[in-house]
């Protein structure tokens, strides 16, 4: 999927509570299997006064740390939900290992936890390049001054003298390193090796707070990774092997609303490339989103058109209103009214406090804000 969805698309709420004769405390894995995908799942899970807290790892979609709300454990059966999307895990502790199944929309999925480290397993894809490359591969690095971090990224050249025209890959949305992985996937990867086999030198990079990239990745905006692109391109401008005269762009997902911000603002990007980019503004396009996922889900019309509603008042929010102190307020209220006309079965325990906490900080992050107010049309048409 494109972007961020309003709401978590994949959060696993841990519950648990204390068990007979066995520490539960400490890490657990599990690797789940879905469509020929496999995620890795890691919970942590301390111990307190009432009971135990936990956090989840979902490493394969650049998800860390997450936090887990809730708790129920009857010997020997632990139940673990999901609040939001209808998802529940239980299973059955046996020594080390806890045995069980997800089950989200009717769907079930067998998925056991152990103290050991899971490895996934390893899946030939037969469009990603081996080693040796019949070309030039250069680890480097470039400074962003103007948010003060250092990007790191990898340079493939034709193996020969010369000075060759050059495409800067810039990924989609979400903590991604210089090859876009994706369960398994490396389009960016693929991209390089294709492009530098035509001779053309490929700079693709870590965004920033990824990888070997410093920078924190978690507040910025479109807008700021609009900088590290453009300080891409200052960098192969310092390169005496590449063609100033033909630099160009490749957008992926996010990455094709930010090259055309980057181009719109500098003469030397000569072209720009927009895969699966976006042309209207944010707030449109999430609703047209949300409606998509929700129909393919199988909701009703009914529901299709109260989400619609709901969520137009809370976009129509932020459109109107950027002190963020007076957004914050007129925002938890409509969430307390939200919430309050939920079932007990669609709260699942978790108390309006944090629940509306929960939704601000998705809600009102500095990312979803721009993406909610930008329109990129008048962008592209600088760019045109």
């Amino acid at each position: 999927m494109f972007m961020r969805s309003l709401f978590l698309s994949f959060v696993i709420l841990l519950t648990i509570g204390s068990m007979v004769a066995q520490d539960i405390e400490g890490q657990w894995n599990g690797l789940l299997k879905v469509q020929g995908m496999q995620l890795r799942i890691v919970f942590h899970v301390t111990k307190t006064t009432d009971g135990y807290t936990s956090t989840m790892d979902s490493p394969d979609q650049g998800a860390m740390g997450m936090p887990v709300t809730t708790t129920t454990y009857t010997a020997p059966t632990i139940r673990f939900e999901i609040i939001q999307i209808g998802f529940v895990y239980e299973g059955k502790v046996q020594d080390n290992r806890i045995v069980g199944s997800l089950t989200q929309r009717g769907q079930a999925f067998p998925l056991d936890l152990s103290r050991d480290e899971v490895k996934k397993e390893e899946i030939l894809r037969p469009q990603v390049p081996v080693e040796p490359y019949p070309y030039k591969s250069e680890e480097v690095t470039f400074r962003n001054a103007s948010a003060d971090i250092t990007l790191a990224g990898t340079l493939t050249l034709p193996d020969q003298e010369g000075q060759f025209p050059a495409v800067i890959l810039i990924t989609g949305s979400g903590p991604q390193d210089r090859d876009e992985s994706l369960l398994g996937h490396k389009p960016f990867l693929v991209l390089s090796d294709y492009l530098t086999r035509q001779g053309i030198a490929v700079l693709r990079y870590d965004d920033r707070g990824v990888g070997k990239s410093s920078g924190a990745f978690e507040n910025a905006t479109s807008a700021d990774f609009a900088t590290d692109a453009q300080s891409a391109v200052k960098y192969l401008m310092s390169r005496l092997d590449i063609d100033h005269m033909h630099i160009g762009l490749l957008g992926h997902s996010e990455g094709g609303i930010i090259a055309p911000m980057v181009a719109s603002q500098s003469k030397d990007v000569a072209f720009i490339v927009l895969l699966a980019g976006t042309g209207i503004r944010g707030d449109s396009l999430l609703l047209l989103q949300q409606k998509l996922i929700l129909k393919a889900s199988g909701a009703s019309d009914a529901d299709l058109q109260q989400s619609e509603e709901t969520n137009s008042r809370f976009f129509k929010l932020i459109l109107e209103n950027e002190n963020q102190d007076a957004l914050k307020e007129l925002v938890t209220k409509e969430l307390t009214k939200v919430y309050r006309e939920m079932t007990d079965e669609e709260k699942q325990g978790i108390t309006e406090e944090e629940w509306i906490d929960m939704e601000i900080e998705q809600m009102l992050s500095p990312w979803m804000e721009f993406f909610i107010r930008y329109d990129p049309a008048p962008t592209l048409k600088k760019v045109m």
